[in-house]
């Protein structure tokens, strides 16, 4: 009873301050989306779908999302900009590096929607985020209310950059600022699978909001259920956020019931950011003014709706 009380008690504070968010900073790496299904340009990544998606549930224009990341100087860094301005995300904090371009990745799909990739990002600019000489500081994170950030952003960055970007956010968190993380786990980035958990751990530590992916967790901790998930995320620290499911539908780490079904969505074309296009209308809605309940069937059904169309991001107007 008292554990239960004292979780109520943190949910509604932080309800009270997610309420209160006018700025959201996105970290990661935005990169050039290559899709079997779909012959033109466009632009995608974990962190990038997530700020647009952000961007467009949010109902208030002032409220604002900034991305935060490195391009190139080439043509096609800078139609990246245009296309992440064109979403009414903010590109004031994206830097560029000479002689450097975007990330890049191929999607194939098949019949049941599901994904292979197959991925260009040796030569990243992103990865020179926040590394001497820069323009973009982690100063600048200090003038926003929310930091949004997953292991991918971490995991393209130089060990001594993750470090110091690590301790920064622990000390923006201790001063009132709030974090939202997603594991977003993806073995090809790490070193090992010991460096991944060490580091992503240290990041549920000090998350507001955690958004892990039942799949990623049991992978990275060598987990069986979704019942040694939640209570590893527990022993973390965690007390809020979402535990993404697939088409079961999110579970909420805010307490240990799980009332609501979830309606599965049967016809999937490209499952290709479910999880971020989850993660955008949730964290939305939580801004928005809306209880942990309400936000959870917000971004499943944006998500489900996502999975219907082919690439990342769907048109606005769908």
């Amino acid at each position: 009873m008292v554990l239960l009380v004292s979780k109520l008690n943190y949910e509604n504070k932080l309800s009270k301050k997610l309420m209160q968010v006018n700025s959201v900073a996105v970290i990661g790496e935005p990169m050039v989306e290559i899709s079997d299904q779909v012959n033109e340009l466009k632009f995608s990544g974990d962190s990038l779908n997530t700020a647009i998606y952000l961007k467009r549930e949010l109902n208030n224009k002032k409220k604002v999302v900034s991305y935060f990341t490195a391009l190139g100087d080439d043509s096609v860094s800078q139609q990246m900009i245009d296309y992440i301005s064109s979403e009414a995300v903010k590109t004031d904090f994206i830097e560029r590096r000479a002689n450097l371009k975007p990330g890049a990745y191929q999607i194939n799909t098949n019949d049941q929607g599901e994904r292979s990739f197959k991925y260009w990002r040796n030569n990243s600019a992103a990865k020179t985020l926040f590394s001497t000489p820069n323009r973009v500081k982690f100063d600048d994170l200090l003038k926003f209310d929310l930091i949004y950030i997953s292991a991918i952003s971490v995991a393209i960055l130089p060990i001594n950059i993750q470090e110091d970007l690590h301790h920064f956010l622990t000390e923006y968190r201790n001063n009132g600022g709030l974090i939202v993380f997603d594991s977003n786990y993806r073995k090809i980035l790490w070193k090992s699978k010991k460096m991944a958990r060490s580091v992503i751990s240290k990041y549920w530590q000090i998350v507001d909001v955690a958004l892990p992916s039942i799949d990623d967790e049991k992978e990275l901790f060598d987990l069986q259920n979704e019942k040694d998930v939640v209570n590893n995320l527990v022993k973390f620290g965690v007390k809020f956020g979402a535990l993404k499911r697939g088409e079961k539908g999110p579970y909420s780490l805010s307490n240990n019931e799980q009332s609501e079904i979830y309606k599965t969505e049967r016809n999937v074309i490209d499952s290709t950011a479910a999880g971020d296009s989850f993660n955008g209308a949730y964290l939305a809605a939580l801004i928005n003014g809306f209880s942990q309940a309400i936000s959870l069937i917000h971004g499943h059904k944006l998500a489900s709706k996502v999975i219907k169309y082919n690439g990342a991001i769907i048109p606005v107007d769908l």
